[in-house]
């Protein structure tokens, strides 16, 4: 039986892989140390693209709700306020999240949960069950449209 130094290895194998020192054991720790950094710069891209899908999302809310606003002025005067109201409310949001970097606004959602643990709970709560009711509408919308109607088929 070959002797390898380490009696629990089996034989051929060696203690350090792809025949590293103990010396230059170090080179594995440094390489894993320089993925942080850049693991770190992709997720900040990521956050910032993220950032700006929302951004732009909250621009075309709000001018979605303005547009609602201007219809319903001639129809429903007092609504049309409540609504023109939150279209500001909306238009403020899409300001605020574009001066803001990506960070910030993590930072600031971390820092939200920690002090309010079941407005974040019971958001992602609501959340859910409004992302379930929308699939739900679109996956039964799709089978339906999907399926074959009775007339059609029997000609």
């Amino acid at each position: 039986m070959e002797s390898n130094g380490n009696s629990y290895l089996a034989p051929g194998m060696m203690a350090q892989p792809n025949g590293l020192s103990h010396e230059n054991g170090n080179a594995t720790t440094s390489g894993a140390a320089s993925i942080g950094p850049a693991i770190r710069e992709q997720a900040g891209k990521l956050a910032e693209r993220s950032k700006t899908a929302g951004v732009e999302a909250a621009d075309a809310v709000g001018k979605a709700v303005e547009s609602a606003a201007s219809a319903l002025q001639e129809s429903v005067p007092q609504l049309a306020g409540y609504v023109r109201n939150a279209a500001s409310y909306t238009n403020k949001l899409a300001d605020s999240l574009r001066d803001k970097k990506a960070e910030d606004l993590i930072a600031t959602a971390v820092e939200f949960g920690r002090k309010q643990p079941l407005m974040v709970v019971a958001g992602a709560a609501v959340l859910g069950f409004a992302l379930a009711r929308i699939v739900k509408s679109g996956a039964i919308g799709a089978a339906v449209a999907a399926a074959p109607k009775s007339d059609e088929s029997m000609t």
